[in-house]
């Protein structure tokens, strides 16, 4: 796992694929680290936008629980479930998910801002304005500096004042 991190944090997809390909039988791996196998290969699933085989293994990832490890990946982990529902339009099971993914605990502040950012999105949708504007407050409050971030507030910012609610 560690030799993935490696290419993860230096942005080679390519050498992080070979490493987790090469493991040919990931069940003799313990389970927290089969939990964050199966993780890694979710995430290399959604890096090639394969969202269904990714959401395939994340659900297998959670199914493993137990363990430190595995109990600190369960908010990330659900909130990319729940971003993987709303690339496909499951609205309805994308709320849940990143619900489940705050209760649950994100790592940082940003996680925490982009969940925030998905409910109020979802809220508007549902034409939920008091909501979403809840959301919205939640977010700034936690001064997210992720570019894309930042860039979806100011692009919500202009909505947001002319909603009723």
């Amino acid at each position: 796992m560690r030799l993935i991190q490696g290419y993860m944090e230096q942005g080679d997809i390519e050498g992080a694929k070979k490493v987790v390909n090469s493991i040919w039988f990931p069940g003799l791996l313990i389970k927290p680290v089969r939990s964050v196998y199966y993780t890694i290969k979710g995430n290399l699933a959604m890096a090639d936008q394969d969202y269904d085989n990714a959401e395939k293994l994340m659900k297998k990832s959670l199914s493993l629980g137990g363990g430190a490890l595995t109990k600190q990946a369960e908010g990330p982990n659900k909130l990319q479930l729940g971003m993987l529902c709303m690339q496909k339009g499951d609205i309805k099971q994308a709320e849940s998910y990143i619900r489940q993914a705050i209760r649950a605990g994100l790592p940082d502040k940003e996680n925490e801002s982009a969940a925030y950012l998905q409910l109020c999105s979802i809220m508007m949708n549902k034409r939920e304005f008091r909501a979403a504007k809840d959301y919205f407050r939640k977010v700034k409050a936690l001064k997210p500096s992720t570019p894309e971030i930042v860039a979806q507030v100011k692009q919500i910012e202009k909505y947001i004042t002319r909603m009723p609610g």
